[in-house]
């Protein structure tokens, strides 16, 4: 069967904002299960509907994503966060009452989570980081993750590994390589996401009012594991560059 693609985009906005709607329907199985609620499918592409709860995203897109989170081709996990990208604009408040009381890590000024909600395809987390709460850079292996700003502000900076770089499971002392790629500010109703095959490291810095979110987060098959890197993000290989050098230092810090 030849590969189907539904496609618009759009991006604009100072800074970073870039929001992407493809389907890609390769199978006819997958195919036959989104067309049988074709008026949620065209709700879904088309913005028809406003959808201000998370529940209702969750349970909203648990067909199609389970069907787009099948391809895990660098194309289809791009496909596949455009189109929770798109949904997840809907999303406009979140209750707190799933954040955790204690900061994560024990990080200082605190940095708290909560997991809100799943369906077949993703989870969620939420997230609150207080007034110039600073979240390390980690790796999201065998993950994407679909990030939305939800209040208060924080910078967002993406990072990729060069091609040499060691394992995060293995990495040991050994240094190397990463490059920013891309750099926005995490606002309410701004987005971010991240791939297994780009932008898979990234790190948050809270502003004077702190910021809250969610990230859409699925998984590929991987273990869970993750790994905290340690670099100076202020401080380039050479003025003028987006290249640091970086070590993998595990996720126990």
């Amino acid at each position: 069967m030849k590969c189907f693609r539904i496609a618009t985009a759009r991006s604009s906005v100072a800074g970073y904002r870039e929001s992407r709607r493809h389907l890609l329907l390769s199978t006819p199985a997958m195919l036959a299960g989104i067309l049988s609620s074709p008026n949620r499918l065209f709700a879904a592409l088309d913005g028809a509907e406003t959808n201000d709860k998370l529940d209702e995203f969750i349970a909203e897109t648990t067909q199609m994503a389970s069907a787009l989170k099948s391809d895990d081709s660098a194309e289809g996990q791009d496909a596949y966060v455009a189109y929770l990208a798109d949904a997840v604009l809907r999303v406009k408040q979140v209750s707190r009452d799933n954040l955790s009381n204690s900061s994560w890590k024990g990080f200082d000024p605190g940095v708290f989570l909560g997991a809100p909600g799943r369906n077949s395809a993703f989870f969620v987390v939420h997230f609150e980081l207080e007034p110039n709460a600073f979240l390390p850079p980690h790796c999201h292996p065998k993950t994407s993750v679909c990030t939305l700003g939800i209040e208060g502000s924080a910078t967002l900076r993406h990072f990729e590994a060069e091609a040499s770089a060691p394992n995060y499971k293995t990495g040991g002392e050994a240094d190397f390589l990463i490059r920013e790629s891309r750099r926005l500010q995490l606002e309410a109703g701004r987005i971010s996401t991240l791939t297994e095959h780009r932008d898979n490291i990234h790190l948050f810095e809270a502003g004077s009012s702190g910021a809250r979110g969610i990230d859409v987060t699925t998984d590929y098959g991987g273990d869970g594991s993750f790994s905290f890197l340690s670099f100076d993000h202020n401080k380039p290989v050479e003025q003028g560059t987006d290249l640091y050098r970086a070590k993998w230092i595990g996720s126990n810090i």
